[in-house]
């Protein structure tokens, strides 16, 4: 398991928060259950590292979302005969999304920044989804939703992280909003946002506090990705068909 017993989640973000081998990507916490950074018992922990991700990183995982092609963002749909979870286009996300598969997986320079997080969190990458690419132009958003689904019976456990990139600078709007924190983060090139999904005591129990929405963008062109990253082994298990998917 990635986080083995209760603390695990806590004793990761305090540790980028304060150890000074992460300095020089500018960590901030914007929420924490911890009166040291300025929170209180009833919040979670959310971080950025304002300085995460190179220009020419960035850029390559624009590149690499143009290379497997943005198609409008879809939702999980019904299960068919086979098992198999279909998916439909999505009326609560109008963004456009690319999953970075293949020949964008290959990329060097995605393949470095997938490093730098698995550095980071000391998770390895067969815990992670591939990189989910996405679009948000002019007026589109995504509703208020939530990343994990708990309790579930798929063989790599619940989404316990989001580790979310921002590829770009927006000129207005796209911010990431947290309603039940009353906290919005705004997109900013480079920038990292990073939350958990399930408790500190229970990482197999979702954090009903991260519901979590994309904002309208007003101006400009929102790029972003992220890794979802799971409880257990989630490459395998997906390329056997247990996480629910094969498409």
């Amino acid at each position: 398991a990635a986080w083995n017993q209760p603390g695990d989640l806590d004793h990761l973000f305090r540790k980028w928060a304060t150890d000074p081998e992460f300095a020089d990507y500018q960590p901030r916490v914007l929420a924490s259950p911890h009166e040291e950074f300025q929170g209180n018992a009833s919040m979670p922990w959310v971080l950025v590292f304002d300085q995460f991700l190179s220009d020419e990183e960035a850029d390559a995982l624009i590149e690499g979302g143009r290379l497997m092609g943005f198609e409008r963002s879809t939702d999980q749909g019904a299960i068919n005969s086979l098992g198999e979870q279909q998916r439909v286009v999505s009326q609560s996300r109008t963004s456009s999304n690319a999953w970075c598969v293949l020949e964008c997986e290959k990329l060097p320079l995605i393949q470095q920044v997938t490093a730098r997080i698995e550095s980071f969190t000391q998770i390895p990458r067969s815990h992670y989804e591939q990189f989910q690419i996405l679009e948000y132009e002019v007026g589109q958003f995504y509703r208020t939703h939530h990343d994990s689904t708990t309790p579930t019976k798929k063989v790599s456990g619940p989404r316990i992280l989001t580790f979310f990139l921002y590829l770009s600078d927006v000129e207005e709007g796209g911010e990431t909003a947290f309603p039940k924190l009353h906290l919005e983060v705004p997109p900013k090139k480079g920038r990292a946002l990073i939350w958990p999904s399930v408790l500190n005591e229970d990482p197999t129990t979702m954090d009903r506090r991260m519901f979590h929405a994309a904002q309208p963008v007003i101006q400009g062109v929102k790029y972003a990705a992220n890794h979802w990253i799971h409880l257990y082994d989630y490459a395998n298990a997906n390329k056997w068909g247990c996480t629910g998917s094969f498409s």
